[in-house]
């Protein structure tokens, strides 16, 4: 387990620098995998660097992409989400993090418009982003990658996007996230009106 100070959907791509020598171990241990995978869990108390931090129960697997070693024991990942998984239980931190984790099924209950909500999102991040650095984003035609395609890149808390990602049916995720980003345009609206 990659603990961080971060929410990470299915599908997102996830650069990582790893620089402590128990996650530098993590990753030549991704060796003895034949597929090279791990579990990124946020933090919600606490620090990524030192230990000591407390995680959360909900996390996500990621598969490895490409990875570097660098000249002085740093690696360079590129990881990307594969699914969620639930944090049975903890096992100890030597040599690093480590937990049983379980698959976290997402039902698609078929409620919410997705269109609403990537209207939603679109009129958001105009908000958010400058307007002389326009942002070009597209989407999978697949209902439930493009809802995480959508969370991923939600210009939203990091208390929000975990709540998404909790979410136990599409429907329940549309409609955590629609809220989460009507709140952050609400903000950026009365920002910007000053």
């Amino acid at each position: 387990m990659f603990p961080l100070g971060s929410t990470v959907f299915p599908s997102q791509i996830v650069p990582l620098h790893v620089f402590e020598p128990r996650y530098q171990q993590l990753v030549e241990d991704l060796d003895e995998l034949e597929v090279p995978t791990f579990g990124i869990v946020l933090i919600d108390r606490g620090h990524e660097v030192g230990g000591g931090d407390h995680r959360v129960d909900v996390a996500t697997r990621v598969e490895v992409l490409e990875r570097q070693r660098l000249d002085d024991g740093r690696w360079a990942v590129v990881a990307a989400g594969v699914e969620r998984i639930d944090i049975i239980d903890w096992l100890p931190d030597d040599p690093y993090p480590r937990a049983r984790t379980r698959s976290r099924e997402r039902r698609d209950d078929g409620g919410g418009s997705l269109d609403d909500l990537e209207s939603v999102l679109r009129e958001t991040l105009s908000l958010a982003i400058p307007e002389d650095s326009p942002v070009e984003i597209s989407f999978s035609v697949d209902p439930l990658t493009r809802l995480d395609q959508l969370s991923a890149v939600a210009p939203i808390s990091t208390f929000d996007r975990q709540q998404v990602l909790e979410a136990e049916t599409s429907a329940a995720q549309i409609d955590t996230l629609d809220r989460a980003l009507r709140g952050r345009r609400e903000v950026l609206t009365a920002v910007s009106g000053l």
